[in-house]
């Protein structure tokens, strides 16, 4: 039934894309030239992180997906542009800039835990050029699209400002919702937006930019929607589950995860397979239990993965 509701559907991300690089290995003794672990490195992988960790997961949902965003001019842009294209995510919106690196991100994984994380990345605004030109590709793009995700993760791609606004702008005038993972506590950018899902601590500090000091989250949620012209807001809040104030709708739902493993990456599931199935004209109490059990399976996984459809059918029982 899922599967059948989803056929045709596909999505535009657009964000700050990553590489993520794992260096897998192991730790048996503590160095003598200083108190730290001797890793021994066994194996190095790779696969796509922020906003293009999103587009995977719509995939994972057997959905098209096109993705716009900038990477360097240098190996790991190139790592990046194969990986993507073996997960048959669109890419005629992504630019190279040689200006700026491609952001990568290196996790050091020993015995299934993750002992250090090493960041390239360049957070300096894009250039108007390089954000004119994602314009330009973003023009041949919307007709095709049933829904938009903002993947914010404050990487260059919107600290601008602008960009954001002329997305949303575009998207709801053609009908077409808008997710927002944001980042930050300017909140502003994200006016006009469908939906924004930050996490608890992300909605906590916007909350203390804005005065809401002693707010419980219906009030914070409430607020925001009503200052920014949000339709809803869904907060995810790790083992407490997540909390979704509509007018229409409010309440919690709680958690689902049977293990958890690595939360790195959940978030880009959550708003991955909320904005599919919301699209897909599902009734949003459902959607949001379906993007809470999607969670709940990919925190059960080693690294950054998706969520794949077949696991989401197996554990609704679809």
């Amino acid at each position: 039934m899922l599967a059948q509701r989803l056929t045709g559907l596909s999505f535009l991300v657009i964000g700050d894309v990553m590489l993520d690089r794992y260096f897998w290995g192991e730790v048996e003794r503590i160095s003598p030239e200083a108190p730290v672990p001797v890793f021994n490195l066994r194996q190095v992988t790779k696969s796509l992180g922020g906003a293009a960790n999103v587009a995977h997961n719509l995939r994972g949902l057997k959905v098209g997906v096109e993705l716009a965003g900038v990477v360097g001019c240098d190996p790991e842009g190139e790592d990046f542009r194969r990986l993507a294209q073996e997960k048959g995510i669109g890419l005629s919106a992504l630019i190279a800039d040689q200006n700026r690196p491609t952001t990568v991100k290196t996790r050091v994984i020993a015995h299934s835990q993750q002992l250090l994380r090493i960041d390239v990345e360049e957070k300096a605004p894009l250039a108007q050029e390089i954000e004119e030109k994602l314009k330009e590709r973003l023009e041949v793009l919307w007709p095709q699209v049933r829904g938009v995700i903002i993947s914010d993760y404050a990487k260059g791609v919107f600290n601008g400002g602008g960009l954001v606004q002329h997305v949303i702008h575009q998207a709801r005038k053609r009908d077409l919702p808008v997710m927002v993972d944001p980042k930050g506590l300017d909140w502003s950018r994200y006016q006009g937006a469908t939906c924004v899902t930050p996490n608890l601590r992300e909605l906590q500090e916007v909350a203390k930019a804005e005065g809401l000091y002693q707010a419980e989250i219906p009030e914070i949620c409430e607020t925001l929607c009503q200052k920014y012209d949000f339709d809803f807001l869904l907060v995810t809040m790790g083992p407490e589950g997540m909390y979704l104030h509509h007018p229409e709708v409010k309440g919690r739902f709680a958690a689902q995860a049977l293990e958890v493993y690595d939360v790195s990456g959940a978030g880009d599931t959550v708003i991955a397979t909320l904005t599919a199935f919301y699209a897909a004209g599902f009734p949003l109490p459902q959607v949001v239990e379906i993007a809470n059990r999607a969670a709940g399976i990919v925190v059960g996984k080693v690294g950054t993965q998706p969520v794949l459809l077949e696991e989401l059918e197996a554990h609704l029982g679809a």
